[in-house]
């Protein structure tokens, strides 16, 4: 049954939905089309500043190659193996390298390393500064989603339930977390995230859990969803969105779960709201942001959780996750479009196509641009401008 929970995926999601519909009225099977987009009064431009392509992504298998940016550049990884980095203004190309193995999990980025991983559980740590490689370390299982790096360490979390914590300088084992995983979860784990000496890592069973960096130690564990009906279906409850960390606060989300606000000293809830997504949240001009795996986005008061607004203007495109970018929100669809919606209230308000090929790979968000990369591999850099 371990064996099947990792095969679940949203590609098998998918075909029974298509399977359903087939068997369905035709008006029925309208209802599963990506919602057709309208016109509307655009007030802002999402600008194309420069834009690579680094190599596909492989959709498939799922990989999410977020890029990440560290000291003025930012890295980024294709499925074949190809991690290069570019300065952020100009998309100047610094280095490439080829570490001729299909890469699953990356980029995480700090501490003068680049590291990513392959389908093995193979990680491998690069020197931001030429590309060339530092160390290596192999882990007990599969590894898609990127790794968190600070405090000394870099932290990864593989499909079998494992948090693995390395000593950034050398890739030694520091420590391990196991966890127990449910008969079937999702396909993906959340990328863990350090903040102030600590771990933040959500889990495949819908928990959340904050653990020293140094040693591994759990601090606190507390239940984000919890586990409902009586088919294993509906049961699954993965948090495969990273944990987001602000002030005193973490916030996390699951799927057929709920987005909650933690205390990020104990893990005390502050509120939590039912909601079922894949992504991360964002937060900005006092709100949590969140994109549901319905399509609709949702705004969330960060004091209370009382929801803002809602927009189903984007049901069934298969939305990334939002990103709050220069008093916007963002969020990406299969068809590669950008869309950009008011923060106050929902409204669509401007968007961008960058590419042919779905973005649902996490947006990056750093200063005034933001960066983009669909599963054609094409990383964009982006400027907001008001109309």
């Amino acid at each position: 049954m371990r064996h099947l929970s990792r095969a679940l995926n949203r590609a098998v999601a998918v075909a029974l939905a298509a399977a359903l519909a087939a068997c369905a009225s035709n008006e029925e099977q309208e209802d599963t089309d990506p919602l057709e987009l309208t016109e509307f009064n655009e007030t802002v431009e999402l600008r194309e500043v420069w834009s690579r392509n680094i190599g596909d992504i492989d959709v498939k298998r799922y990989a999410m190659l977020r890029p990440a940016i560290g000291d003025g550049r930012i890295v980024a990884a294709s499925s074949d193996g190809e991690v290069s980095a570019f300065t952020r203004e100009t998309g100047d190309r610094l280095w490439e390298t080829d570490l001729d193995v299909p890469l699953s999990g990356g980029v995480g980025v700090g501490l003068g390393l680049a590291v990513v991983s392959d389908y093995r559980g193979r990680v491998v740590a690069l020197s931001l500064n030429d590309g060339s490689t530092v160390w290596e370390r192999q882990l007990s299982g599969e590894v898609v989603a990127a790794p968190a790096v600070g405090s000394g360490s870099v932290v990864l979390q593989t499909v079998d339930g494992k948090l693995y914590g390395l000593d950034a300088g050398s890739g030694d084992e520091l420590w391990q977390h196991t966890t127990s995983l449910p008969v079937l979860t999702l396909r993906g784990t959340a990328a863990p995230v350090i903040s102030g000496g600590l771990v933040y890592a959500g889990l495949d069973n819908g928990k959340m859990i904050a653990l020293d960096a140094r040693d591994g130690i759990p601090r606190w564990e507390q239940r984000v969803a919890i586990p409902q009906g009586s088919a294993e279906l509906d049961r699954v409850v993965d948090i495969d969105g990273s944990p987001l960390v602000r002030g005193d606060l973490v916030f996390a989300a699951s799927y057929q779960g709920r987005v909650v606000a933690l205390s990020r000293q104990d893990g005390r809830g502050l509120w939590a709201r039912d909601a079922s997504t894949y992504h991360s949240v964002d937060v900005g001009a006092g709100n949590v942001y969140l994109s549901d795996a319905s399509g609709s986005v949702y705004a969330y008061n960060v004091g209370n959780g009382q929801i803002a607004w809602g927009n189903d203007k984007l049901l069934r495109r298969e939305l990334s996750g939002p990103a709050y970018f220069g008093d916007t929100v963002v969020v990406g669809d299969l068809e590669g479009y950008l869309h950009v919606l008011e923060p106050s209230t929902g409204e669509l308000i401007g968007r961008e196509a960058i590419d042919g090929d779905a973005v649902r790979i996490p947006l990056v968000v750093d200063g005034d641009l933001l960066f983009a990369l669909s599963d054609g591999g094409e990383l964009v850099a982006l400027r907001l401008e008001r109309r």
